[in-house]
């Protein structure tokens, strides 16, 4: 029976679709077939910051059961801070309630409403690309061409900028004496971070994203706190990137891309990701692999145990569960894995402890 692994893409390039979606219902500004940048504003909605609880019964000096009919605005209409919602004349005058922020009536009811304070919030396209699909109201489908770099951990944001590579190795650290003030504006791309010292020195040159191979877990809360999209690529540690990693950003350094560093979505199918727009010709090329089977002369990546974090090309496939030194029975794949300068070493895996690069 064929062992199916999970995938992560180092792909050069690709046809790629990527869904952006409004936190709630709202209005989308684009039509089918449209060209977009990665800056267009492509939807709008607004979003409910706190709500409030007027007593305008009180305010107005009636019975609870009479205010009602006071009411000017009805519920779900907008409101602007200091529009009035409830008003009653009288012999002494006019009195009226106002609303105390910009935002909505949800609802009204025995002399008492409930305010929404609304903020508008705009999605952006991201990438540039052709929009293919649109769902009113909610949703675009944005097509583009370019090269594809999964993630292993993302700290929840998104930006678009131009890449710089950091360091001539994969195993480079970033350097703080490296970060120069003609980096601003740019994302990053180095080898590992070793120690929280240059992250402060990020935030004085002001970049907009940040690329690792690897870093210590214990660096993880310090990254995931920073103000920019945070990604790294391989594992944790202080190894560096994998050649194919490495040899994907410096061949496309200089480039515009989209990093997208949403946290890894199990369930949904989704990874933290790197995407390179690239100009093709006539014909589109296909979209990445996914769903691939373990085979001899796939490259895959180990996931797991002594040698996790590690690139190498399947030799071959046990035929059947082989005994392992911690007692368990597993198939297992011989991997020849890349030692640098050409040279590689041969071990043995367990399928579950693979995934394929594709």
């Amino acid at each position: 029976m064929a062992y199916i692994p999970s995938t992560s893409h180092v792909t050069l390039l690709a046809t790629l679709r990527r869904e952006r979606t409004l936190p709630v219902p709202g209005e989308v500004i684009v039509r089918a077939g449209q060209r977009v940048e990665a800056s267009d504003v492509v939807a709008h909605a607004e979003v409910s910051t706190a709500h409030r609880l007027l007593d305008f019964a009180r305010a107005l000096g009636l019975a609870a059961e009479k205010a009602d009919a006071c009411l000017v605005k009805q519920e779900g209409e907008p409101v602007k801070k200091g529009e009035v919602i409830a008003q009653k004349s009288g012999l002494l005058g006019r009195r009226s309630v106002t609303s105390p922020v910009d935002g909505r009536l949800v609802m009204a009811h025995a002399g008492k409403a409930l305010l929404a304070a609304t903020t508008t919030v705009e999605l952006r396209a991201g990438l540039p690309g052709t929009v293919v699909n649109v769902l009113p109201g909610r949703s675009i489908l944005i097509e583009t061409t370019g090269a594809l770099l999964d993630g292993l951990w993302g700290n929840g944001r998104e930006d678009f900028s131009v890449l710089r590579l950091l360091g001539e190795v994969p195993e480079a650290p970033l350097d703080p004496a490296q970060l120069e003030l003609s980096l601003r504006g740019a994302i990053l791309a180095a080898g590992c971070l070793d120690s929280p010292a240059p992250l402060r020195a990020l935030a004085e040159v002001g970049v907009r994203g940040l690329i690792l191979g690897s870093a210590p877990a214990e660096l993880v809360p310090e990254l995931a706190a920073q103000t920019y999209p945070v990604l790294i690529t391989d594992r944790f540690g202080v190894q560096g990137f994998s050649q194919p990693v490495f040899n994907l950003l410096a061949g496309n350094a200089g480039r515009e891309l989209w990093l997208d560093a949403s946290p890894p979505n199990r369930f949904a199918g989704t990874r933290p990701e790197a995407i390179i727009p690239l100009p093709v010709g006539h014909e589109l090329p296909p979209p990445p692999l996914e769903g691939e089977p373990l085979k001899e002369g796939k490259r895959v990546r180990v996931l797991r145990g002594p040698q996790a974090g590690r690139v190498g090309t399947i030799l071959g496939l046990s035929e059947r569960p082989v005994s392992l030194p911690n007692g368990l029975r597993a198939p297992v794949a011989a991997v020849a894995v890349d030692e640098g300068r050409g040279s590689r070493q041969t071990v043995t895996v367990p399928f579950a402890n693979l995934e394929l690069l594709e």
